[in-house]
């Protein structure tokens, strides 16, 4: 009996554009196999090499696809130098995929599998992975004022795209310059304060694995992704002003534990296509205030921008991250003289406050915004001359403000992730 010896490929994951891979396969020369490739839709490759080619035909080899037909590269020889090599030409893809190769030894041609391969004449031979492309978003919102801005979302989002960091761990540095315009319908707003990377956040939800009572430690089916100083709440029992102090794998296991020696168990579970044990993603969290919830109900979960590389492995940076608020610009609709009462002809985005500042040709000084007669007139913290009909303009309120940033991307995640800037921590507004 000839023996096949081996099958060698490049095993390693496919972005979604798919992909040529070369394969080869020794033995024995003379040495028959079929060979089968099928994903994980139940499709099955169709070998280019099977078309029968006629140049007088104008009949040329296509491109390999994958079809619901069962088909297979039937009863190919291995050549003398006892080397059979071959090549696979993956399509792009839209979504997560896995190919299986399947080597069967034609017994009917007096060939057999190494016992190094398979001990019968079928050898699952390799398994590719191919994964989609992922998005970053940058997004806007927010929790409080959400109502008093003209639009919500108060900005359309900025959407990076890029290859998987489960396909390949290259870096991109791919850049992305935003520039957000938002404005309110009514009120005004004044900076809280310029915004920072934490500004940024993500949320995702966790089941509790037990119920507690007044506690700290919370046992959640699936720990993956977490990382120290993300925040939890559930709208219940655990308040939004708690925080994850300690991460530990595994539950507490009460018989082997003592005072001063906890045992946690990792326990087991099924892998994702159900052929083989491995560590369960269960674990323990200790979070910063003690709290009750109920096993089986949900936790909300919010990351920030540094927990990103953690949960998913998205790497990014933002430089140049800034707040601006446009000045308000009007003018007089009756002339003032010696008065602190200054008659315009709008007074919106205008706030009351030491830190709006009123300008312009005829104000002496620096005067500041006393109080605000909505759409009559504000009152000047100094008095003031002003002609009929004169521009003038207050800065440190308005209903109109830009956020720009520039953000590079290192490396896109295992998903996607949608990072939004929280506006009430950097505008207050009313």
């Amino acid at each position: 009996m000839k023996k096949i010896e081996s099958f060698t490929i490049d095993s390693s994951p496919l972005t979604s554009r798919g992909g040529l891979k070369n394969y080869t396969i020794t033995g024995d020369p003379g040495a028959v196999f079929s060979l089968i490739i099928v994903n994980n839709l139940n499709k099955f490759y169709n070998f280019p090499e099977k078309t029968n080619v006629s140049e007088d035909a104008n009949t040329f080899i296509p491109q390999g696809s994958f079809g619901t037909t069962p088909v297979k590269l039937f009863k190919q020889t291995i050549n003398s130098q006892g080397i059979y090599n071959g090549s696979v030409d993956f399509p792009a893809n839209v979504g997560d995929d896995k190919y299986t190769f399947v080597l069967q030894a034609e017994s009917g041609f007096k060939t057999k599998l190494s016992e190094n391969l398979s001990n019968n004449d079928i050898y699952h031979a390799a398994e590719i992975n191919q994964y989609v492309d992922t998005r970053v978003t940058f997004a806007l919102a927010s929790a409080g004022s959400a109502g008093t801005y003209t639009s919500n979302p108060p900005a359309n989002s900025y959407v990076a795209v890029g290859h998987s960091t489960s396909a390949t761990n290259l870096s991109f540095n791919k850049k992305l310059s935003i520039s957000w315009s938002i404005a309110l319908g009514s009120s005004q707003f004044v900076i809280a304060r310029q915004p920072v990377i934490r500004d940024f956040y993500f949320t995702t939800t966790r089941v509790y694995n037990n119920t507690g009572d007044n506690e700290l430690a919370i046992e959640l089916t699936d720990i993956s992704g977490l990382s120290i100083g993300m925040q939890v709440y559930d709208g219940a029992g655990v308040g939004t002003n708690n925080f994850i102090k300690k991460i530990i794998p595994g539950f507490k296991d009460e018989n082997k534990s003592t005072a001063s020696n906890h045992v946690y168990n990792v326990p087991k579970s099924l892998n994702s296509t159900g052929d083989s044990i491995q560590n369960s993603s269960g674990g323990t969290i200790f979070i910063s205030n003690n709290s009750s919830w109920t096993a089986g109900d949900n936790l909300t979960i919010k990351g920030f921008g540094i927990h990103a590389d953690t949960f998913n492995k998205t790497k990014f940076t933002i430089s140049n991250l800034a707040l601006t608020i446009d000045p308000v610009v009007t003018t007089t609709d009756a002339a003032v003289s010696g008065s602190t009462t200054i008659p315009i002809t709008s007074t919106s985005g205008i706030k009351a406050a030491d830190t709006v500042i009123m300008s312009g040709i005829g104000v002496t000084g620096n005067p500041h915004v006393d109080a605000v007669s909505s759409g009559v007139n504000v009152t000047a913290s100094s008095a003031q001359t002003i002609e009929n009909g004169q521009t003038v303009t207050f800065t440190g309120s308005s209903r109109n403000a830009t956020i720009t940033a520039d953000v590079l991307i290192e490396k896109f995640g295992t998903d996607d992730l949608t990072l939004t800037l929280e506006l009430d921590n950097i505008l207050t507004v009313g």
